[in-house]
């Protein structure tokens, strides 16, 4: 009966590990999407609406946006990585920078042609 009852115990607080670090992924994850969409949101604000290329500054400062976003994510997809379900288990940093490059905001920038060396 106790060694039912300490394989229960363990089973429980593996789980509860588990549940512990795909929370914490998850809230780091909203950590950086919050900051990231905080940040873009500022960024477009700041646009002059009749500008049709942004200035180097400009260009900087977006190009460092998305970088610090695409850095922070798989910092912490790989931080969490084994504890990840299989689909997320696999992600690349590549794969990460090409869905932030068909995001709709890349999308409404293309118009100001932007190229950012994102690696």
């Amino acid at each position: 009966m106790k060694k039912i009852f300490v394989a229960m115990v363990l089973v429980f607080s593996s789980s509860q590990i588990m549940a512990g670090v795909s929370e914490r992924y998850v809230r780091d994850v909203e950590r950086i999407s919050n900051q990231y969409n905080a940040d873009m949101k500022f960024f477009l604000r700041s646009l002059d609406p009749q500008t049709n290329q942004f200035s180097p500054l400009q260009q900087s400062q977006f190009c460092g946006m998305i970088q610090k976003y695409v850095d922070d994510m798989y910092k912490t997809t790989d931080a969490n990585r084994a504890d990840l379900p299989p689909s997320l288990m696999s992600v690349t940093k590549q794969n990460i920078i090409d869905k932030v490059m068909v995001s709709p905001e890349m999308q409404i920038l293309k118009k100001y042609n932007i190229q950012c060396n994102l690696h």
